[in-house]
């Protein structure tokens, strides 16, 4: 894959996307107990971990107190879109692919991950947005 970054544009927004390789992948509860996915990606000259976005939401038992973590449909949904916009069918098969990392700006340095671009396909996923979308639909 070119190391040359690309221009994409995505809902009147354009983006800088820096061609990547998926080096690891991580389905975890953080030490904090948090549910969050990760991706782990390397470029010539550089890398950067994209996710880290709580998956999951607390449950509070009849006393209102915490009682457990519990999946959320927009952890679901994160998962697969993740999946999809890879270009994959599993997310045990995401390590190799190849795909574009989007920075707002176009310096990478020091930025922190808009989102991806597919490389075999014409899918997007933000973020930010896919999050916020969700948040309307279960009330976050």
């Amino acid at each position: 894959m070119s190391t040359m970054t690309v221009s994409i544009e995505h809902n009147g927004k354009t983006y800088t996307g820096q061609p990547a390789t998926i080096k690891g992948t991580a389905l975890q509860f953080e030490d904090h107990g948090i549910f969050t996915a990760w991706l782990h990606l390397e470029w010539k000259g550089g890398g950067i971990g994209v996710g880290g976005y709580c998956l999951d939401t607390p449950e509070k038992d009849d006393n209102g107190k915490f009682a457990r973590r519990v999946g959320t449909g927009y952890g679901a949904d994160h998962i697969m879109r993740v999946i999809e916009t890879v270009g994959a069918s599993s997310w045990e098969k995401l390590p190799g692919r190849e795909v574009f990392v989007l920075f707002e700006g176009k310096s990478l340095w020091g930025s922190t991950a808009a989102g991806l671009a597919g490389v075999t396909n014409e899918k997007v996923l933000i973020l930010k947005e896919h999050a916020e979308s969700w948040s309307e639909k279960e009330g976050r």
